[in-house]
């Protein structure tokens, strides 16, 4: 039974054991920090195995934002996400397009730049004025980021910042919710959705529910700067790992 197990799950026990690892570390760091699952896993997992990239942290993503609307699902104001939502639609399509026609390595090379160019708001904490024009625009950034790697999330948060956290947090679950349907939609529709990648990402779902679970039991208990470098560190090895 158990080789019949590894047999579907078409991984070594070792690449499956460290990809549940980073989706737990991802799981426990996005709650603990708010930072994304994404922005940790997506550079890791790379690393790990490239097929997990990006269909089964969509899978993920969206798991994880629904876990997060139950809880702050009040706080939803759909005015702050319109449109970004409408940005989302053209910058989808670049980022199908680039998905489907860049090699590999180029993957890699974008990956590693939307990490360190999040690890680069979180540091910096820049500002950006809020409105439908800077919205659209990062919709559409993240469209592309959100299609070719999963990351969508940086974008949103850069315009969200000074916001109260629970409406970050609500809105950014809603806006994940909803564009990570759109994305596996047009993945599907090109044939890069595979039972496999559905599958792979429900044999995940512990692990995330664990480092959920262990973040609101411990997270705190620890000094916040102290998660927030750890976490950017984490992130910046791994952006540069794939690059070297």
């Amino acid at each position: 039974m158990n080789e019949l197990w590894w047999q579907w799950v078409d991984m070594a026990p070792l690449r499956w054991l460290g990809a549940a690892l980073v989706m737990a570390l991802g799981a426990f760091v996005q709650r603990a920090t708010g930072f994304g699952l994404a922005v940790v896993g997506a550079p890791l997992l790379l690393l790990i195995d490239p097929r997990l990239v990006p269909v089964t942290l969509v899978v993920m993503g969206f798991s994880l934002s629904l876990l997060v609307l139950r809880r702050f699902h009040r706080q939803v104001q759909l005015g702050d996400i319109g449109m970004a939502l409408v940005g989302r639609i053209p910058g989808s399509a670049l980022g199908l397009w680039l998905l489907v026609s860049a090699p590999l390595m180029v993957l890699k090379w974008l990956i590693a730049s939307i990490v360190l160019f999040a690890v680069l708001i979180r540091l910096f904490q820049f500002r950006v004025p809020v409105n439908r024009r800077s919205m659209f625009l990062a919709g559409v950034v993240s469209g592309v980021f959100g299609t070719a790697s999963a990351i969508g999330g940086p974008p949103m948060a850069l315009l969200m910042h000074d916001m109260p956290p629970d409406r970050i947090r609500s809105n950014l679950a809603a806006f994940f919710l909803i564009t990570s349907l759109m994305t596996l939609i047009t993945l599907a529709l090109v044939g890069y959705v595979s039972l496999w990648h559905l599958g792979i990402s429900a044999s995940f779902l512990p692990a995330m529910l664990s480092g959920q679970a262990l973040a609101a039991r411990v997270a705190g208990h620890i000094d916040q700067k102290i998660l927030q470098w750890s976490s950017l560190a984490l992130c910046s090895f791994a952006a540069i790992g794939l690059i070297i």
